[in-house]
C-alpha cells in the first residue's frame, strides 16, 4: 500500500485510487479523484504520516478523545493499546535531500480540529476519537499505538483524552500494518499531566519519513519537543 508508485500503477489505498501518468516533455500527471499535480516522473511515494496534514498543515498536535474514559488509582499505571487515524501523503523527494507534499487525505476519510484548552490561550489539534483496548490491536488505514499512564498524584483520576506533538509522532509500516510511537503518560495532579513519545521495539517494519523539520517546529515551540505538558485538563 505505501512506498514509490510506479507510472501507469493504479493504487488504492484507504479508499483512493492513487496514479501517475506521463505527459509531454518528461513531466508526469499525479492524480486521486479530482486532486492532480504535475510532478516529475519516477518521483512519487505514498507514506503514512501524522494526522496533521490534511487539509494544509495548520497544527503541530493532535488530541485522542477515548469513547470510555479510563480511571487510574493514586500510585498505580495502566498500559493500553488505541486505534488512530493517520494522514496518507503523496511526496516527491527522497531521505538524501527534502520532501515536498504534494497531496494528503486522512486515512479514514474523517478530519476534524478541536480546541485543547481556552478559546483565547487554547491550542488547536487535529481531533480523533478512538477506544481502547487490552491488547494489541490492527486495522486498516488506522495505526496501533501502545499508552502507558503512571499516576503520581495522591488521588484516582479520570483519562478522557490525550494530547501530544505531532512532529514528534513517528509512524512505521508493513504491507498491512501501521505503528505508531507509545505515548507515555505521567499525570501530575488530577487536571494536569506529562505526555511523551518513545518509539515501539518492532521488527521487519518500515520507517515513514519525518515530514516536518524539527529545527523549524523548535523555533516555535522550543520547550515541547519530544513531550508536552497538558496543563488544561485530562
Amino acid at each position: 500500500m505505501f512506498g514509490h508508485l510506479a507510472i501507469g500503477e493504479l493504487r488504492r489505498v484507504c479508499g483512493n485510487t492513487l496514479s501517475v501518468s506521463v505527459l509531454e516533455d518528461n513531466r508526469c500527471r499525479y492524480k486521486r479523484g479530482n486532486t492532480t499535480v504535475i510532478v516529475p516522473c519516477d518521483s512519487v511515494s505514498i507514506y503514512p504520516a501524522p494526522p496533521i496534514f490534511y487539509p494544509e498543515h495548520i497544527t503541530n498536535y493532535i488530541m485522542i478523545r477515548f469513547k470510555e474514559p479510563i480511571v487510574v488509582k493514586p500510585g498505580s499505571s495502566e498500559k493500553f493499546w488505541t486505534l488512530v487515524d493517520f494522514d496518507v501523503v503523496a511526496v516527491v523527494g527522497s531521505g538524501s535531500t527534502s520532501y515536498e507534499i504534494v497531496d494528503a487525505f486522512p486515512s479514514t476519510g474523517m478530519c476534524k480540529y478541536a480546541l485543547y484548552g481556552s478559546p483565547s490561550r487554547g491550542i488547536l489539534s487535529r481531533y480523533i476519537v478512538t477506544r481502547v483496548y487490552g491488547e494489541s490491536k490492527s486495522e486498516e488505514c488506522r495505526a496501533t499505538i501502545a499508552i502507558n499512564i503512571v499516576n503520581k498524584s495522591m488521588k484516582p483520576v479520570k483519562i478522557s483524552r490525550i494530547v501530544f506533538p505531532g512532529h514528534s509522532f513517528s509512524l512505521f509500516y508493513s504491507q498491512d500494518s501501521v505503528i505508531g510511537s507509545s505515548l507515555y503518560v505521567t499525570v501530575t495532579s488530577p487536571f494536569t499531566a506529562v505526555v511523551s513519545l518513545r518509539e515501539p521495539s518492532i521488527s521487519n517494519m518500515h520507517r515513514a519519513p519525518r515530514l516536518i523539520e524539527q529545527r523549524v517546529v523548535a523555533s516555535v515551540q522550543p520547550r515541547w519537543s519530544q513531550s508536552f505538558v497538558m496543563s488544561y485538563g485530562l
